[in-house]
């Protein structure tokens, strides 16, 4: 372990969980950063104006509400 935090430490790297599998992989913060970047570019992701959790969360509420399925008015 003490190996491990003098590597992160020593050549600006960080250890994060790997794609496929339960293992952890050390990587280079800029090819981590990198690789991100790359992913969110080929992938079509946008940032949004603002977040949609509470838009949505409303409207749940509102259609639990209304639906004599679900609750008693």
């Amino acid at each position: 372990m003490k190996q491990l935090n003098q590597k992160q430490a020593t050549e600006n790297a960080i250890i994060t969980q790997a794609d496929k599998g339960k293992s952890i992989v050390i990587i280079n913060y800029e090819e981590y950063s990198n690789k991100i970047h790359t992913f969110l570019m080929t992938n079509n992701f946008c940032t949004l104006p603002r977040g949609p959790t509470n838009r949505y969360q409303k409207l749940m509420h509102k259609t639990m509400q209304e639906c004599n399925l679900i609750t008693d008015k």
